[in-house]
């Protein structure tokens, strides 16, 4: 659980609705989903090389010099409101980066990823001369020694922003730890559970049509071992993995809206000192008002397209994977949902 200096949100103490209850649990939803994928790799020894390598990595930026966050504030929502979830790692890196737009009038809803892995210019996020420029790093490099979450959030919204040229009005951000808790707390979750999760090395899943527990849907969750499991609608590998979170966390809000208020208020009690967020009491009743009454399903979800490539970087002497993002199709897309 992150004990950091984080600023939680506090206003006048009134009894949340079932509306507002839901949305607390969306947010809490959409940045777990994915953010238990570092997490799950203690769970699997032939990994654990790999995950003390990566540790010292982290450990070795954040011990790095400072990146001053920018002063970045939110905007008013004209037609649409968009807000950037970001489900963190233990070490502040976004394993997860989501945008959940609405518009306002309408109601209509997408869910926009952007993969971890983009390349972001002119960055060098991570220790000196890493060649980290990975999307991910902009929330671990912006908080800071000082752990704050806050400055880390201003600092991906910034850089989001630049990337895509849309606005961004609020942020919400939680780490990684109360995912299993959260889908123990509400049930579990109804899931069609790929033929190819029966081979999977380090932990099979019964396949089919599945009510997952909390360890099960985080394997789900987190799965790019081998097997490779192919997903439909999927261009890439990588994609496989952002489609099956996708589609969990359309099933967590299912089984979400099957709660009472009194089960709800119960499960809020124990996640709601673990977001961090920009959004106020009302405005979230607001945006939980258009989407408790609609069918997850009919939620849109995009992954902003792009190519993976592993880049050779002179300054490293090494070569480095990322993500670069097809500005000219995410154009298009963006101003399609009329968000440019």
């Amino acid at each position: 659980m992150i004990r950091s200096k984080r600023r939680r949100r506090r206003s006048r103490r009134r009894r949340k609705s079932p509306e507002t209850l839901f949305w607390v649990l969306l947010l809490s939803v959409l940045a777990l989903g994915a953010a238990g994928f570092v997490a799950h790799n203690l769970l699997f020894a032939t990994e654990q090389a790999a995950e003390a390598e990566w540790d010292q990595v982290l450990t070795d930026a954040v011990g790095a010099d400072d990146i001053e966050a920018p002063g970045w504030e939110p905007r008013e929502p004209a037609d649409h409101t968009n807000i950037l979830l970001l489900g963190l790692d233990n070490q502040g890196m976004s394993d997860l980066i989501m945008i959940l737009s609405y518009h306002m009038k309408t109601y209509d809803s997408t869910l926009i990823s952007l993969k971890r892995d983009i390349f972001v210019s002119g960055q060098d996020w991570a220790s000196k001369d890493s060649g980290q420029d990975h999307l991910a790093w902009a929330h671990n490099r912006g908080m800071g020694p000082e752990k704050d979450y806050h400055a880390g959030a201003r600092l991906t919204a910034q850089t989001v922003e630049d990337l895509l040229g849309i606005d961004l009005h609020a942020y919400a951000t939680i780490s990684f730890d109360g995912f299993t808790q959260l889908v123990d707390l509400i049930g579990g979750v109804e899931i069609e559970v790929a033929p190819e999760f029966a081979l999977r090395e380090g932990g099979a899943l019964p396949t089919g049509l599945q009510r997952l527990e909390g360890s099960q849907a985080l394997v789900y969750a987190r799965h790019r071992q081998n097997p490779r499991i192919p997903e439909e609608g999927s261009t890439s590998q990588a994609g496989d993995r952002v489609l099956r979170n996708q589609r969990l966390l359309k099933a967590i809000l299912e089984q979400c809206k099957t709660l009472g208020t009194d089960e709800l208020l119960f499960i809020v009690g124990q996640l709601d000192d673990k977001v961090c967020t920009t959004m106020e009491d009302w405005d979230i009743l607001d945006m939980a008002n258009v989407l408790y009454n609609r069918d997850p399903g009919e939620i849109e979800t995009v992954i902003l397209p792009g190519e993976g490539e592993r880049v050779y970087q002179e300054r490293i002497d090494s070569e480095m994977y990322y993500y670069f993002l097809n500005f000219e199709e995410t154009d298009i897309i963006l101003r399609e949902l009329e968000l440019k």
